[in-house]
């Protein structure tokens, strides 16, 4: 006795054997079942893809050379299969939307940084302080972006990294200054330097430091606010990146050397940092996204102001590459600690630099 065909087995049954009325015949519809198998592989296959990328640059970022070309690359590559994958899913495969529309929200989120301003629903309304930082390559003399840009944000304090150009910036009147070799610090109220010592002693040239810490004194009482630029992780990925191969292996050696300076560095300075300077907030130059392992390490106790107030991706730096593709990173910050809470944090616009302005307006927390 056979077994009776379920409903669906008859439905099954009843569709195959109107593919010719309906125009087409079962090879046609064998070639539609593959082409419906591939889409959902190729679906599946890309959120996969995304997460295990987003899982390699955020363990493995700033320990693998590797990973760190990944860590600091333009990772809205990652969105380009969804060029032709969707239009595909929605006409011959609508089931495969949904792996899809998952691996976007992992590339737009997880993987490219995308920010969301929600701390903003926390805030007291009460007084903030407005704070602007930006590596300006040297062009801080008689930058007029600027200084008109400063006029207009009418920050309290301004931080500035590579100011290798003796020239000073011309600032609002009866402001207040601090440089400390190629860092700045200015602000609308009177500044005492802080003069702290690297960690191990040593005395280090005012050309290579990295930490320049302040105590500016607010009316309602002194704020510690440090400005730090660490190395650059560009000159090795430069040297690993060739313009005909693609990547040479063969050259890592750099980046590798970058990558254990950078560890030490950030151990270093956050030693300085807590035991000397002690600092309300951090800004400056990091070059550290915040999916670095080093950044997860030794600067995510810190409120970081574009991560919980901004909107969007915060690229602040974009650099030049031999393959002329646009794309921005965010090495940019602005850290406070737990007295200091951002209620929003935006980029400003070009001043001449690679690097853009980032501004946050913090309030007192109690």
């Amino acid at each position: 006795m056979t077994r009776p065909s379920s409903n669906d087995d008859l439905r099954r049954a009843a569709a195959w054997n109107a593919c010719p009325a309906a125009g087409m015949d079962k090879p046609a519809a064998k070639s539609a079942l593959v082409v419906r198998c591939l889409l959902a592989l190729a679906a599946w296959g890309y959120l996969f893809s995304v997460v295990a990328a987003w899982a390699f640059m955020r363990w493995a970022g700033d320990r693998c050379w590797v990973a760190t070309l990944v860590l600091f690359g333009p990772r809205w590559l990652c969105l380009l299969p969804l060029a032709p994958l969707a239009p595909l899913a929605w006409f011959f495969h609508r089931r495969s939307l949904f792996p899809l529309l998952g691996a976007a929200l992992v590339a737009i989120g997880p993987l490219g940084g995308f920010c969301l301003p929600w701390a903003r629903f926390l805030t007291h309304g009460a007084p903030a302080i407005r704070v602007l930082t930006c590596n300006v390559k040297g062009r801080n003399h008689h930058n007029m972006r600027l200084e008109a840009l400063i006029r207009q944000a009418n920050p309290d304090i301004v931080a500035l990294q590579g100011c290798w150009n003796e020239g000073p910036v011309q600032w609002p009147a009866a402001w207040h200054a601090v440089r400390r070799g190629e860092l700045i610090v200015a602000s609308r109220f009177p500044l005492q330097e802080i003069h702290a010592t690297p960690a191990d002693g040593s005395a280090r040239a005012a050309s290579h430091e990295n930490l320049l810490g302040c105590i500016v004194r607010l009316p309602e009482g002194a704020l510690r606010f440090a400005t730090v630029h660490l190395q650059s992780p560009h000159v090795g990925i430069a040297r690993v990146l060739d313009r005909s191969t693609g990547i040479r292996p063969s050259r890592s050696d750099r980046i590798t050397a970058e990558i254990d300076a950078r560890w030490k560095e950030s151990e270093e300075l956050s030693l300085r940092l807590a035991q000397e300077c002690r600092p309300d907030i951090v800004v400056g130059d990091l070059n550290l996204p915040v999916d670095s392992p080093i950044y997860r390490t030794y600067w995510s106790k810190w409120w970081n102001a574009f991560s919980v107030a901004g909107w969007g991706w915060g690229g602040s730096e974009w650099p030049q590459n031999t393959a002329g593709i646009r794309f921005g990173v965010r090495i940019d910050h602005i850290l406070s600690g737990p007295h200091w809470r951002p209620n929003q944090c935006w980029l400003g616009p070009d001043v001449q630099s690679d690097h853009l302005p980032l501004l946050a307006d913090l309030e007192k927390s109690e």
